[in-house]
């Protein structure tokens, strides 16, 4: 049974997509369709994975609360540090106990390998997040993304690749590996390049 309290259990998730949806207006970034990605990833992974289901989905929601559309800026790079300090006053306002506080902080905090795992929700969720670039759906939403920037074409498609290849680098979970390879494939013929 999860270990979130009663009061909070059946809104922990809506509460966070809600903060996640607010942040994303304020912020211009990340495309809600990638958080989209990452949370229908989330929920398949943590049935697959046996995650507490609940803990993952808020902890994507609320992984990108501190974030910019600026290409590697500042607030990109700390953005899960950032996003964990933000979040924390959220979970303290809504009585999420101490150690679920803690499950959904880590998460965020390693889910770009920043910080180690330390549970199988931030496992599950690191690979979530990160499956989302390597997609087809996620490599041409996050290649509209850099339009609606004004990023040239070619450079756009530069980052997509960038992107695609950081986030498989950081997969763990080996059905999540082993399907990104096929996507990457895909993705990498879409756009005429070589691996």
């Amino acid at each position: 049974m999860p270990s979130i309290n009663k009061k909070t259990i059946m809104d922990i998730v809506k509460l966070s997509k809600d903060l996640m949806y607010k942040q994303t207006r304020k912020n211009k970034a990340p495309a809600w369709v990638l958080t989209e990605i990452a949370i229908k990833k989330g929920k398949e992974l943590s049935r697959k994975h046996h995650a507490d289901e609940k803990l993952v989905l808020t902890a994507l929601y609320l992984a990108h609360t501190v974030f910019s559309p600026e290409w590697q800026g500042k607030i990109q790079k700390n953005h899960p540090k950032l996003s964990a300090e933000f979040a924390k006053k959220y979970l303290i306002k809504w009585d999420v106990n101490k150690t679920d506080q803690g499950i959904i902080l880590n998460s965020i905090q390693a889910h770009h390998n920043h910080n180690p795992v330390k549970s199988k929700v931030a496992e599950v969720v690191k690979n979530a997040e990160c499956f989302k670039f390597v997609t087809t759906e996620g490599a041409l939403m996050w290649l509209h993304e850099l339009g609606t920037r004004q990023i040239p074409y070619e450079k756009a498609v530069d980052r997509v690749m960038i992107k695609m290849n950081h986030k498989k680098s950081l997969l763990t979970l080996d059905d999540c590996i082993k399907e990104a390879d096929n996507n990457c494939k895909k993705i990498l013929k879409i756009f005429n390049r070589k691996s």
